[in-house]
């Protein structure tokens, strides 16, 4: 692979060379494959998409937390590795930069290098498949950069400096933009087969599709709640809403894909902590981590993962009535530990530990329960238990293999549940074939439209909201918690006043923790409060006349005297 990657771009960069021996410099090294002589199978393209299948989320080296959102109001990160992308951008930290930021068009490059090329092979029934893998793979870089810069360049052929006209041209509008993107995806989809054709380990019909519903939903409710601002314009989302809906309609619709079941009291957990995806019924698109090459289970428990859940995600999770904590009877309180996991959704007994969990499976089958959190692991006390298998396997070591989810199932139905609820057409029924299908996974009682129970502490967006949108968004976040979404909600929800103004804050500080672990930093009312040092002001400090878009580096204006910098940068 690190060949042929090697050999297309020198084809892309045009190397040339001068010598009287021209025969000798027009043979083809023995150890190399030219392009004359790629390009001609399905079995040539796969081998050039495998390469884009590696960009593509996935676990992070041994020792960082194994959650992308990581830095955001719902997961902590510790001191040592603060600054990280995230946190940064909900502090309002991040500066123009001289050069990169995140402005890269070398994966576009790349995807439009195999678009052009496609068409030469002649060889294989998956062709038109694998060109729709390059629609996809377009779409996805580009939503990548539209989510941090809105405005961009629509590029879709391999340039050459001759390429003014392009390469110094202006942004095109973020909704041309956005329709570019369900463009693709829509290119994608028509040629993309399904699973069953393909295998679980490559791009499909259904997974494109859940893609144009996750593209649609972030645009729509980014254009109904940024409307008016610097950031938007005039409309309000209904268009790409309707999209979203019924693009996650076909996914459903399809019947390829279910929730995964099992015993409510660990399905949810069983879910992250599995070997092999490839006959699991939610899960749409995964990559497998082998112990001998990664180690990533071990790591996950023995190396610092830096993290941890914040007290303002434990809010989110309803007693196990089905009411909000704040006015069930069932709540037996959540200021410590002890308390956190009684009486509560499922769902978060199965994504944090809490006294007496069981820890550690030995190979012996002998088992150790957890006490108190190591607090040199997690700056919250929260420690997270999503993803992490509790078998030891040999010599004290967890030496399994792990799949790292990149689609699943549950997601569409969250997109679905949401994108009609923003239009305001959700019903009964809408519920019970998405949300409802979640909560009967862990023996939640259903959300009821017309019998939703008003919490008196819902989330403030500094915006009114209907209640079924609160409760709909409560159940992505609980859902998906730690998957990777949480940046992306807060952006396109213009949920700013959600942080700004605050920190995220850890659990009591109990005398059994003290006694462990001394001198950590409390607030006034006893929790760990481990951002108090790191944040600008103490406090997050993101400017929502400013932040909801990054700037673009200083020499790229300075290139192309056609960019515009992005709003207050």
């Amino acid at each position: 692979m690190k060949r042929i990657i090697y050999i297309i771009t020198i084809l892309i960069a045009g190397v040339s060379f001068n010598s009287c021996d021209d025969e000798l410099l027009e043979k083809t090294p023995l150890d190399q494959i030219s392009d004359a002589d790629f390009w001609k199978t399905e079995g040539d393209l796969q081998l050039y998409l495998n390469q884009l299948y590696n960009t593509l989320p996935g676990w992070p080296s041994a020792g960082a937390s194994p959650s992308l959102d990581v830095g955001t109001d719902i997961i902590a990160q510790s001191s040592t590795w603060f600054g990280a992308s995230n946190a940064s951008r909900l502090d309002g930290t991040i500066s123009v930069p001289a050069s990169g930021g995140g402005w890269s068009w070398t994966n576009v490059r790349r995807v439009n290098y195999f678009l052009e090329n496609a068409a030469r092979a002649e060889t294989g029934n998956l062709i038109d498949h694998y060109v729709g893998e390059g629609h996809f793979f377009r779409a996805w870089y580009y939503f990548e950069l539209f989510k941090d810069f809105g405005d961009l360049p629509i590029i879709t052929e391999v340039l050459n400096l001759e390429d003014e006209a392009i390469l110094y041209g202006a942004r095109s509008p973020r909704t041309e933009v956005a329709n570019f993107i369900l463009d693709e995806l829509d290119l994608a989809i028509a040629k993309l087969e399904y699973a069953s054709e393909v295998g679980p380990s490559r791009i499909n019909k259904d997974i494109a599709a859940q893609f144009k519903a996750r593209v649609a939903l972030y645009e729509g409710t980014w254009e109904k709640y940024h409307q008016g601002t610097d950031f938007a314009g005039s409309t309000d989302g209904s268009g790409f809403l309707q999209i979203a809906a019924d693009a996650a309609q076909t996914v459903m619709d399809a019947g390829n894909y279910s929730i995964a079941t099992g015993d409510v009291d660990k399905a949810y957990y069983d879910l992250f902590v599995q070997t092999d995806y490839s006959g699991n019924p939610e899960v749409m698109l995964y990559k497998h981590y082998d112990y001998l090459t990664y180690n990533i289970q071990n790591s996950l428990w023995n190396q610092p993962n830096l993290s941890g859940m914040t007290r303002e995600m434990t809010k989110y999770y309803l007693a196990s009535d089905g009411d909000p904590i704040s006015v069930s009877d069932e709540f037996v309180g959540d200021a410590t530990l002890d308390e956190i996991e009684v009486n509560r959704d499922p769902r978060l007994a199965q994504s944090v530990m809490a006294p007496g969990d069981l820890d550690i499976v030995a190979l012996n089958g002998d088992e150790s329960y957890f006490s108190i959190p190591d607090m040199t692991r997690n700056p919250t006390g929260y420690s997270i238990e999503k993803w992490r298998s509790k078998e030891i396997v040999e010599n004290n070591q967890r030496t399994r293999d792990i799949g790292y989810i990149l689609f699943r199932y549950a997601e569409t139905l969250l997109i679905y549940a949401e994108a009609k609820a923003e239009l305001g057409t959700i019903t009964q029924t809408d519920l019970d074939l998405s949300i409802n299908l979640l909560r009967d996974r862990v023996g939640m009682p259903h959300l009821v439209l017309n019998a939703i129970t008003p919490d008196p502490e819902w989330p403030d967006y500094g915006y009114t909201l209907p209640d079924y949108v609160q409760e709909v968004r409560r159940e992505r976040v609980v859902e998906l918690f730690g998957e990777g979404n949480r940046l992306d909600d807060l952006m396109r929800w213009r949920a700013h006043n959600l942080f700004v103004g605050t920190r995220p804050l850890g659990t009591t500080y109990t005398a059994e923790i003290e006694a462990e672990y001394p001198n950590l930093t409390v607030n006034g009312e006893g929790f760990l409060d481990p951002y108090v040092d790191f944040l600008s002001g103490g406090a997050y400090g993101f400017d929502p006349d400013r932040d909801y878009l990054l700037p673009l580096p200083i020499d790229e204006l300075t290139l192309n005297e056609n960019l515009t910098q992005n709003p207050k940068w």
